[in-house]
C-alpha cells in the first residue's frame, strides 16, 4: 500500500516498510507485534511480502531500495514480454513508474499472473493478487500460493490474525471502487465474465483498495493490441498528474484518494471497461499464466 508521507519522515516507500519488517523477522521477532523504530505505520502487508524482502536486508537501505527497484523492473518486463510484445509499452506508463517510486509490490503481482513459475507472487499483496488470480487463474499460481502461505504459517503461525488487526487500524481509505462515485459502472465488466479482462475488471471493482495510480497496474492485462495499450499508458499519466497535484495540498490520504478518484475513473477505468465490452470470449484466446 502507498504510504502517505512527506520528505521529513524516516522512510519514504512501501519497500522500507517491508525491509525493516524483514530485519525484525530475521531476529526472531514478530514484525506485526514489534515494529522497528523506523516504521511509523502498521504492517499492512501479508507475511509473504516480508519474506520477499529478506534477501535485500543484506544491503544497507540506501542500496536495497535501488536493488529492489531493479529486480521489480526486470521481473515485470519479463512477464510483459512473455505475455505479448506490445505489452512492454506498460513500462512507460505512469502507473508503473508511480508504483516504482512508491516501492510498491504491484508490478510483481502482475508478473506473477503472467509467468507460471512466479505464480506465488500474488500472495505478497492479497487484494491485487486475488483480483489477478480471478482474472487469470492457473494451477501453478494456486500451488505456488498455497506453498508460500504454508511456509509463512510455519514461521509465524499468528500472522494472519496479526495482519488483519493491522489493516483495520488505518483502513478508512481502503474501499472497493464500486462504492466511490460512479464506480458502479465497472460492474458492467460482468457482461464479459467469460473473458480474463472482464473477470479482472469485475474483481478490481469489488475488492477493497486505496485506488491510487499504482492500483491501475493490473489493468495492463486488459489491452489486446498496441493501440489499446497506448491508450492505457496515456490515461495512466493523466491519473498520475492529477495525483501529483493533489499531493501538494491534500491533508490526508483519504482526502487525496477522494480527490483523484474521478481522474482515475475517467482516464483509465472507463477506457478499460470499454475495451472489455468490445471483447468476446472468442477473441480473448491470448497467452495465459498457465501457458509455458
Amino acid at each position: 500500500m502507498y504510504v502517505w508521507a512527506h520528505e521529513s519522515v524516516s522512510f519514504t516507500t512501501d519497500f522500507d516498510l517491508l525491509y525493516y519488517s524483514a530485519k525484525t523477522l530475521t531476529h526472531g521477532i514478530n514484525p506485526y507485534r514489534s515494529s522497528p523504530p523506523q516504521i511509523r505505520y502498521p504492517l499492512f502487508y501479508p507475511l509473504p511480502a516480508v519474506l520477499l524482502a529478506i534477501p535485500f536486508t543484506a544491503l544497507p537501505i540506501q542500496f536495497a531500495r535501488p536493488a529492489f527497484d531493479i529486480a521489480v523492473g526486470w521481473i515485470f518486463a519479463y512477464g510483459l514480454w512473455r505475455y505479448a510484445p506490445y505489452a512492454l509499452l506498460a513500462i512507460l506508463s505512469g502507473a508503473y513508474l508511480f508504483a516504482l517510486r512508491a516501492g510498491q509490490t504491484t508490478p510483481l503481482v502482475v508478473a506473477g499472473a503472467l509467468v507460471p513459475t512466479l505464480g506465488f507472487l500474488p500472495t505478497i499483496k492479497s487484494n491485487t493478487g486475488l483480483a489477478c488470480f480471478i482474472g487469470r487463474p492457473s494451477r501453478e499460481a494456486l500451488i505456488g500460493g498455497v506453498g508460500v502461505l504454508l511456509v509463512s504459517l510455519v514461521l509465524v503461525p499468528s500472522w494472519p490474525a496479526d495482519w488483519w488487526r493491522a489493516i483495520h487500524q488505518q483502513s478508512e481509505h481502503i474501499r472497493p471502487p464500486i462504492v466511490r462515485p460512479f464506480g458502479w459502472l465497472l460492474l458492467l465488466g460482468a457482461l464479459r465474465w467469460r473473458t480474463p479482462g472482464g473477470r479482472l475488471l469485475l474483481a478490481l471493482a469489488v475488492i477493497p483498495q486505496n485506488t491510487l495510480p499504482h492500483e491501475l497496474l493490473p489493468l495492463v492485462l486488459i489491452p489486446t493490441n498496441a493501440v489499446e495499450m497506448a491508450i492505457y499508458v496515456v490515461g495512466s499519466w493523466v491519473a498520475v498528474g492529477f495525483t501529483a497535484v493533489g499531493m501538494q495540498h491534500a491533508p490526508s490520504l483519504s482526502s487525496l484518494i477522494a480527490e483523484v478518484w474521478p481522474a482515475l475513473l475517467v482516464s483509465v477505468y472507463l477506457p478499460s471497461l470499454f475495451i472489455v465490452l468490445r471483447q468476446s470470449a472468442r477473441t480473448m484466446h491470448l497467452p495465459t499464466a498457465g501457458v509455458g
